[in-house]
Formats: structure tokens, C-alpha cells, sequence
């Protein structure tokens, strides 16, 4: 199945969210005061020690929140239920109706996510994989974690996506493994924002 760009796109971030609640889950239960300020400070949020940034990612009003991170994976699931197949949806919207309102509950059906959608399309799976590895190498450089893996993982999907003629992608991606910082993971993104809004 050949997907729209639009649905890509919907995928892409359903990947970088879940990303994000699965680092926002291992993170929740931090009680090193030090540990949890250099989170905050990495990922920009208005903490100040463990206490806080337990709250806040709990917080339903709070953007990045848990909460409103798994809405917009609701959101974006949504708007691909012609793309997935009856039974993924069905069970994905099962976990999301069931989590929606307890945020305690999406770490725990957060693997669940990942493994519904690994059963779905070649082309889906690719997009959420994406997704999933950008924000990874995010994550990696905001807190300074080694990046070997992710550049192995994310060489793979560089390497298919050129059989959907993403071959100037390729060009930010081997910019941004030469110099491995922030700066050039920005470029890296919004070359691939373009590339979305060329091709919707």
C-alpha cells in the first residue's frame, strides 16, 4: 500500500510521540533531585527538582505532559483509520479509550502501541520507525547519550526511503552525521517538514 503523504506525515509523529511517552515513562518515577533537574533543563521544562517533574508529567493541563502526548497520538490514530487495518485500529482504539482519561495507565499500554503497529503495513511501519528514530537521536542529544545505534538504525531507513525518491533526504542526513549536533539535527528536521509539505 503506497501511502499518502498526509498519512505518512500522521504516522511519522504517531512514532515520535510514543517515543516521547516512553521517555517520559522511564522517567516519572526519578527521585535524584540532580537527575531530574538536567532532565528538565535538557527538555525544557518548568521543573525544579524530582517532586516537580513527577507532577508535571502527570499534569493534564501540561503541554508534554503524558496526557497530552497520548491525545495527540489519539489525534493523528484517528485520522489514519482508513490506512490501518480493521483489527489494528480496532485494537489501538481499544488501548486509547481505555487510557484516555488515566494517565497512569499509558505506561503501561505504551509497548502495546508499538507492537500493533509493527503488524501493520511495510509502508507504515517504515514511517513510524522514522518517527521513532528521530526523536530518539533527539533524545540522545539532549542529554549527551551515545548515538552509534540510532545511526546505524536510522542509515537502514535513509537507505529504503530512497524507494520513495527521498533521495535529497539523504543529503541532510549524511550533513547531520558529520556533525553531530543540534544545529544540524534542526536542518535535518526541516528539510524533512519540507519534503512533507512538497509532497501533501
Amino acid at each position: 500500500m503506497q501511502l499518502l503523504a498526509s498519512n505518512a506525515y500522521n504516522i511519522l509523529w504517531i512514532g515520535r510521540y510514543l517515543a516521547r511517552i516512553h521517555c517520559l515513562c522511564r522517567y516519572m518515577s526519578i527521585q535524584d533531585d540532580q537527575q531530574a533537574q538536567r532532565i528538565a533543563a535538557a527538555f525544557y521544562l518548568p521543573a525544579y527538582d524530582a517532586s516537580s517533574l513527577n507532577a508535571l508529567i502527570l499534569d493534564p493541563e501540561q503541554l508534554g505532559s503524558l496526557n497530552q502526548l497520548f491525545h495527540a497520538v489519539y489525534d493523528n490514530i484517528q485520522s489514519l483509520r482508513g490506512v490501518l487495518s480493521d483489527i489494528g485500529y480496532s485494537e489501538l482504539n481499544a488501548l486509547l479509550q481505555h487510557a484516555k482519561n488515566n494517565a497512569g495507565y499509558i505506561c503501561d499500554v505504551v509497548n502495546e502501541f508499538d507492537d500493533i503497529l509493527e503488524g501493520e503495513s511495510e509502508d507504515l511501519f517504515l514511517f513510524f520507525s522514522l518517527g521513532q528514530t528521530i526523536e530518539l537521536l533527539d533524545q540522545a542529544l539532549r542529554l549527551k547519550e551515545p548515538l552509534d545505534d540510532l545511526i546505524v538504525a536510522m542509515d537502514h531507513l535513509v537507505m529504503v526511503l530512497q524507494d520513495y525518491h527521498w533521495q535529497k533526504f539523504e543529503e541532510s542526513w549524511q550533513a547531520f552525521k558529520k556533525d553531530q549536533d543540534s544545529n544540524h539535527f534542526f536542518e535535518m528536521t526541516s528539510h524533512l517538514q519540507n519534503i512533507f509539505e512538497v509532497t501533501v
